[in-house]
């Protein structure tokens, strides 16, 4: 149980990082609009747009500005090192935001560049996936992981508070884990960044005034996969690799069944965006509403983010209960194509 001091200390650090990413927030909107900078303008078209109007892409910076104070804050759970991957895997995504002119390999680059910066500093290495791999295995395999969820993270992003939200119910599900096993460095980085992503989603749920961008959807894509890989992965956690993918299941398979859907059904580049993402489809076909389909999506995803916190330990009931997420997924998404009479080849 925690002691009444570090009970104001961890409700001080919420609401202040809250505030810093709200007040950030109003802040960029106003900047943005009057200088044309960082805005989704209106005039582009792209097959993955769902929104009208030029709307700041630009609410990683907010969130960005919160986490520095996290940390500074923090100083006795975090070392002021952390800011060289969050750094890297910021400017990796606000580049493309202000200028729209990283290359896939740039953005690629600098991610990779992020997750070792992580490996390096904090040994964030995966050699546990309930069986042992060779630490320099587990580092190719960290790097795959951490650059792949930064993209799964922006890859979800395409209704008002879907990512944001999302991200909001498995830091909630990371600190309740954390708290089990007392790992009160994880605990804390997961209350402050909820504060975070919240003072965020006040301006960017329902209405959409500002969103997050690929800068902030690639910062929390890194920073769940850098806190699921520490939690899972120190040598005296009881926590089961199988946890992280649990709670990350629907991004996850996401971005995998995605692949599979352009290169082998539609013989399309992976990179090449398509108009028939999950959270699309549950928007052109069942909601019909920008915010309602996150409300739906969030709902949908509750039993696989906090029923893991009850099996935290338990790889089976893990797998099983990721193996039912995509049985329920696959269901919904070939209904939905039949009932449409859509097709997922191009011929």
């Amino acid at each position: 149980m925690f002691k009444v001091y570090e009970i104001v200390y961890f409700s001080e650090m919420f609401f202040i990082s809250l505030f810093i990413a709200f007040i950030s927030s109003i802040f960029i909107i106003k900047y943005t609009q009057k200088s044309g900078l960082l805005l989704d303008k209106d005039s582009i078209l792209k097959p993955q747009k769902m929104h009208y109007g030029d709307i700041p892409r630009a609410g990683g910076i907010g969130i960005m500005v919160s986490l520095c104070f996290i940390v500074l804050f923090g100083l006795k759970y975090w070392d002021v090192v952390l800011f060289v991957p969050i750094f890297l895997v910021f400017l990796s995504g606000i580049l493309e935001d202000l200028h729209n002119s990283l290359s896939p390999k740039q953005r690629l680059a600098l991610q990779i560049l992020s997750a070792v910066s992580a490996i390096y500093f904090f040994n964030c290495v995966i050699t546990d996936v309930g069986i042992s791999m060779p630490y320099y295995v587990g580092v190719i395999f960290s790097i795959f992981c951490i650059v792949g969820i930064i993209n799964a993270i922006n890859i979800i992003d395409g209704f008002n508070g879907l990512s944001g939200g999302f991200s909001v119910l498995v830091l909630i599900s990371i600190a309740c884990v954390s708290y089990i096993v007392h790992n009160i460095d994880i605990f804390y980085m997961c209350i402050g960044l909820i504060g975070s992503i919240i003072g965020f989603l006040i301006l960017n749920f329902p209405k959409g005034k500002i969103f997050l961008g690929d800068g902030g959807a690639y910062l929390l894509g890194f920073i769940l996969a850098f806190l699921l890989i520490l939690l899972t992965q120190d040598e005296n956690s009881i926590v089961s690799p199988w946890y992280g993918v649990c709670i990350m299941i629907y991004p996850i398979f996401e971005v995998l069944f995605s692949i599979y859907r352009k290169k082998i059904l539609r013989s399309m580049s992976a990179m090449e965006p398509d108009g028939i993402h999950f959270h699309m489809l549950i928007y052109k076909r069942i909601t019909r509403s920008n915010y309602k389909t996150s409300i739906l999506i969030w709902i949908f995803n509750v039993p696989f983010v906090f029923l893991p916190v009850l099996f935290f330990d338990n790889t089976i009931a893990l797998i099983i209960l990721s193996i039912v997420f995509i049985c329920i997924y696959l269901f919904v998404y070939f209904k939905i194509i039949k009932f449409a009479g859509l097709k997922l080849t191009k011929n």
